[in-house]
């Protein structure tokens, strides 16, 4: 397989600068195919002059670091910019290796041209994952992204590439806001490491964090708007301000992630700190900075309630690894976290932006051990119907290497 990730490096350290949600996408649905022996190459425009042109990524895959535009990092809103290069790169790569290719997949709609361009020079089938839609993003009120952005989603589904989206919710929302055919969308939710993730004994790294006597609350992701991390602070002052909510023991946020790169509002951490020192929270406000995934799965364990305020989410895979840590969740009623969180049995779906509202559903979550662990329970139960062997059935049957298994989405209308 040819693999399209223009901007973000399965190898990259998560929750810093872009790196999210798609990096572990990709790095999983590989492994996958690699232990199914089936070989992948990841082709990512490289950022520092000593990045070498390939690393392994695991067995049968590999990553490819080619050149387009500076060997260095580039602004977010800049990066449209390197799409030619890139796609010169990798046909230069192609040529030169003659490598034998079975389809093409991008991700994000930095690498959509690129790939549209390849899979018809190949004559290949073509997947493209989105991963976030520009125009769902400005129902919700975020414009940040440049109108080439849009122009640019809009070509990848004109262009007739087989779309799989991680849920329903996200065809309807390619058929309804750019036109996409019923049939051109086909539902791969993504999975989760469910031995990465999984319930673990965390009195240790509790003491050695100083949490021993209060409840934890953690916010895992990017630091930017989007994500609406400033929700859970103004949800904490909430509950000082209501008694009648109060757990009996104090709450302790902590923030697993950093900013996000100049693609959003740069100095979010900093906006964040001051918000809750002026809200008196300064003590109970944790920052841990971009965490990898090994600390992260530990962190998910040892929290009590993990909330993800996020305005939108396509999927919301912050929300699936914590449950499988048995972890139960606070998440915002909207997008693919609708679908990964079970109201009521794995934690609780928010809607709206009330503090207030938010404060009483982590009261509620985290007061009660013994509903606490219920819910957990639950979640990780919940957890383990998502694994990557099913997301890869579907994607394999599209990439046309064995019968196809996909599910086509329905209802777009």
């Amino acid at each position: 397989m040819a693999v399209l990730s223009l901007h973000a490096s399965p190898l990259a350290r998560l929750g810093e600068r872009e790196n999210g949600g798609l990096n572990v996408y990709v790095r999983a649905v590989c492994e996958e195919l690699g232990a199914r022996g089936i070989s992948t190459d990841v082709f990512v425009r490289r950022t520092a002059p000593a990045e070498p042109l390939e690393r392994r990524l695991g067995p049968n895959a590999r990553v490819i670091a080619v050149d387009a535009g500076p060997a260095a990092a580039v602004p977010k809103v800049k990066l449209a910019g390197t799409r030619a290069p890139f796609l010169s790169a990798v046909r230069d790569f192609i040529r030169d290796r003659q490598p034998h290719y079975r389809a093409v997949h991008s991700h994000y709609w930095l690498s959509g041209d690129v790939g549209a361009a390849l899979a018809a020079e190949l004559d290949l089938p073509w997947l493209h994952t989105a991963h976030t839609l520009a125009a769902v993003k400005a129902e919700h009120g975020f414009n940040g992204d440049a109108p080439e952005r849009l122009l640019a989603e809009r070509r990848v589904v004109a262009a007739g590439a087989r779309l799989a989206v991680s849920t329903p919710e996200e065809a309807r929302d390619l058929c309804r806001l750019y036109g996409a055919e019923d049939a051109q969308c086909v539902v791969a939710p993504p999975g989760v490491d469910l031995h990465r993730f999984r319930p673990r004994d965390t009195r240790a790294l509790r003491a050695r964090l100083g949490l021993e006597g209060r409840l934890v609350a953690l916010f895992a992701g990017r630091l930017e708007p989007l994500k609406g991390p400033d929700l859970l602070i103004d949800a904490l002052a909430e509950l000082d301000r209501s008694p009648w909510l109060r757990p009996a023991r104090p709450i302790q946020a902590l923030f697993a992630g950093d900013d996000s790169s100049e693609g959003a509002r740069v100095g979010e951490r900093q906006e964040l700190a001051r918000r809750a020192e002026a809200l008196g929270l300064a003590e109970r406000v944790t920052f841990l900075g971009a965490c990898p995934q090994a600390r992260l799965a530990h962190l998910y364990s040892l929290a009590d309630v993990v909330v993800v305020p996020s305005h939108t989410e396509s999927f919301g895979l912050v929300a699936l690894e914590a449950q499988a840590c048995g972890t139960p969740v606070v998440a915002a009623a909207v997008g693919g976290l609708r679908h990964v969180a079970a109201h009521g049995m794995t934690g609780s779906l928010v809607g709206g932006r009330d503090p207030a509202t938010w404060a009483a559903a982590i009261a509620a979550t985290v007061s009660d051990p013994i509903r606490r662990e219920r819910l957990g329970r639950a979640a990780r139960r919940r957890a383990e119907t998502f694994t990557w062997e099913r997301t890869v059935d579907v994607l394999a049957g599209e990439y046309g290497l064995e019968p196809a298994e996909a599910v086509a989405a329905s209802h777009c209308g």
